[in-house]
């Protein structure tokens, strides 16, 4: 009787799945706001009901969403369980084995979370940073717009090129002198008047160790080391912030994380399964997604001028909600809650309060997917619509329609003369 009882359930759950699949697309506006009350953050439910924003809601295969990442990174994270533990000071990663942080981790390192477990916010946290490095590094010319209630009011353009030593599919690089996790370039294209402004950014490898950062401005000729904390001042005088990307930009180590509930929440998404690469070089794949028309930039549109208007959609998804707290005495924020995926462990939405503890800004953040077979896949940040409710202005980041997938750099590609250089 028990396993018919278990057979039948299972059947049930199956259908259930299926349906869920099959559902049709339809459209979360002010007219049926109430069935996305509990599917998004508070402050974006109030605008839903007055109408600035809207949502088309499509279903997503859960077994097809799964292998949206390789079968090699969910073997891998199948072999880490039990692996990996937590430094009760820092949340830094640590090998069971050598009670050390590790040499090099691919795959989440924490294939299973309990709730009641008292570390569970700093294990969603690193499943967060591995997910997002697996594709090893890359880059993409992107846009940042100032937008508030009479369209845009300042736009820069601007690229990011990153290398990933942690956490990529095809295993450490050979050399790392530095015992870094990651390190970043970027810069500002356009206006004249920010063209050559750039920023060079090392992670290391460890517990306690802040990032080193470098800025660049062009009319002093001079590079600076800044302090990490500056991921929490505003880009540009704008309602973005650099840790907005990915929804958080930050080392684990960081923050003090706290799980504090589980929901359904909408994610964004250019599309539900993953975009095609074209290789143009042994090491070099391109991969082109279509812009995202905010408002201010379509005729006749309704809504809040930056809310997208187009090739967006929103994926309902079980998620972890954590609270995270920076430890930082210089840092901006206070407590930021964050919606993590519970399976894809990509964050879709935050809100931040300052260190007054006062709710200011709601960060959305979308993605999309990229594979080629079952031997590689990444995950990319490709869209900020970040929104001060105290202003009621807003900014949106990246909406770029090509990025690429970079395994091998120059060596001496991340560098001070390279900064230093960039205005040549």
């Amino acid at each position: 009787m028990m396993l018919y009882l278990r057979l039948c359930a299972a059947l049930l759950a199956l259908g259930a799945l299926t349906a869920a699949a099959d559902e049709q697309p339809w459209t979360l506006e002010a007219s049926n706001w109430e069935k996305g009350k509990d599917l998004l953050p508070e402050p974006v439910v109030k605008r839903l009901q007055k109408g600035e924003y809207w949502f088309k809601v499509v279903s997503a295969d859960p077994g097809k969403f799964h292998h949206n990442y390789s079968q090699a990174f969910w073997d891998a994270t199948e072999k880490n369980a039990g692996k990996y533990d937590l430094d009760d000071k820092t949340c830094g990663l640590k090998d069971k084995a050598t009670d050390k942080i590790p040499d090099f981790v691919f795959g989440l390192p924490f294939p299973a979370i309990e709730k009641t477990d008292p570390k569970a916010g700093c294990k969603i946290a690193w499943n967060f940073t591995m997910a997002g490095a697996m594709g090893g590094g890359g880059g993409a010319t992107f846009t940042l717009n100032g937008v508030d209630t009479g369209g845009q009011f300042r736009r820069i353009k601007a690229f990011i090129h990153t290398r990933g030593y942690q956490g990529r599919h095809f295993g450490p690089l050979k050399d790392n002198p530095e015992g870094l996790a990651g390190e970043g370039i970027g810069g500002a294209l356009e206006p004249v008047d920010v063209e050559g402004v750039s920023t060079l950014t090392k992670r290391y490898w460890n517990w306690e160790g802040q990032d080193a950062l470098w800025a660049y401005v062009p009319s002093t000729r001079r590079a600076r080391r800044v302090n990490a904390a500056t991921r929490s001042d505003p880009v540009a005088g704008l309602d973005i912030f650099a840790d907005d990307l990915n929804c958080y930009a930050g080392k684990v180590e960081y923050y003090q994380w706290k799980l504090v509930g589980e929901q359904t929440i909408l994610a964004p998404l250019l599309q539900p399964y993953p975009f095609p690469m074209k290789p143009v070089s042994p090491t070099r794949n391109l991969i082109d997604t279509p812009y995202m028309p905010a408002g201010y930039e379509v005729p006749n549109a309704k809504g809040a001028p930056w809310w997208i208007q187009q090739n967006l959609v929103f994926v309902p998804r079980p998620v972890w909600v954590v609270e995270g707290q920076s430890s930082d005495p210089y840092y901006n924020f206070g407590k930021v809650i964050m919606y993590f995926d519970k399976e894809m462990y990509r964050i879709y939405w935050k809100q931040v309060h300052n260190r007054a503890g006062e709710y200011f800004y709601t960060a959305m953040c979308g993605y999309h997917f990229v594979k080629n077979d079952e031997t590689f896949s990444a995950v990319f940040p490709n869209l900020v619509v970040g929104v001060n409710d105290k202003t009621n202005r807003a900014a949106l980041g990246g909406r770029f329609q090509s990025s690429f997938l970079e395994q091998s750099w120059d060596p001496s590609y991340f560098s001070l003369r390279t900064l230093t250089h960039m205005t040549d």
